[in-house]
């Protein structure tokens, strides 16, 4: 397999992760805030929490997404190289 191969390949496998990770992250967010806020707030302003969950779901994959490919990078590297 050539580098460019390679790397197209990881692209798009890092791509997928990053939705994916946000889209279930945004799933988990969306069920604790029904589950734990909206109860408690008037029925108007329930609404405005949906962009803040959708931001807070970008950063969240993110980190996941940072951490991850810290941890493949660091697997990657060979005995003796730093």
């Amino acid at each position: 397999m050539t580098k460019n191969l390679r790397l197209v390949l990881f692209m798009l496998a890092a791509t997928v992760f990053n939705i994916a990770a946000t889209a279930i992250s945004f799933i988990i967010l969306m069920l604790l805030y029904t589950a734990l806020l909206v109860p408690h707030m008037p029925a108007e302003s329930a609404f405005f929490g949906l962009p803040l969950l959708f931001t807070a779901s970008i950063i969240l994959s993110f980190f996941a997404y940072q951490k991850l490919l810290k941890r493949y990078l660091h697997k990657l590297q060979l005995p003796g190289q730093d």
